[in-house]
């Protein structure tokens, strides 16, 4: 019995939802349609049920930092996320301090994010500079060539060093970087295609716990 709910079970239901959706998307007959549709907006629901407990696990986890060892960071990450949360439920049901939370995204959050990803671009070119020194390839150097293009190609320089750049930085992106992308994007799709097929057939099982 225990075998049957805790292995048996869980992978019928998954493998017959996963048949179920994959023959929506390839048959067009209404009923499995519909099914399919249904599943998605599931999915779609415990995914969103899934940030939830996220949000309250990270609360958790921190807490227990702060308990321990007192950690200052701890506990500003639990208050932004906490004020974060307050002025999204208030924009999002239209109250009168729904300005309040229009002003923390746009004059708060907006500029972390781009702070964040000019230290991403940073921090890859200080990563190009240490695998230079380290291991003298033809990668490296090319991804070091990459990042000093990117990065200085987008600093406004006067003419004629500006004028040169940028339009090398914007063949740069639209060419080179765009064909790298979608070769890593395909491998990712190759990727979730297998594990998807080894979930249809039963040989992984992450719902289950053995």
């Amino acid at each position: 019995m225990e075998r049957l709910t805790q292995r048996i079970l869980p992978a019928s239901i998954a493998i017959a939802a996963g048949i179920l959706v994959l023959a929506g998307y390839l048959l067009p007959v209404p009923f499995l349609t519909a099914i399919r549709d249904e599943l998605v907006r599931w999915a779609v629901i415990l995914a969103a049920f899934a940030w939830i407990l996220g949000f309250f696990n990270l609360l958790r986890v921190h807490l227990g930092q702060m308990r321990r060892k007192g950690g200052l960071y701890s506990f500003v990450l639990i208050l932004s996320a906490l004020f974060t949360l307050v002025l999204t439920l208030l924009a999002s049901l239209n109250t009168p301090l729904r300005f309040v939370g229009d002003w923390w995204f746009q004059y708060v959050l907006s500029p972390l994010q781009a702070t964040v990803f000019g230290l991403i671009a940073i921090a890859l070119a200080t990563a190009a500079f240490h695998l230079i020194r380290n291991r003298r390839e033809v990668g490296a150097l090319i991804f070091l060539i990459s990042a000093l293009i990117v990065l200085i190609g987008t600093i406004p320089l006067p003419a004629p060093v500006g004028t040169w750049l940028a339009p090398l930085r914007e063949w740069w992106m639209s060419v080179l970087a765009t064909a790298g992308i979608r070769g890593f994007l395909i491998g990712v799709g190759l990727g979730t295609l297998l594990v998807g097929l080894r979930v249809l057939v039963g040989l992984d099982r992450p719902y289950s716990e053995r």
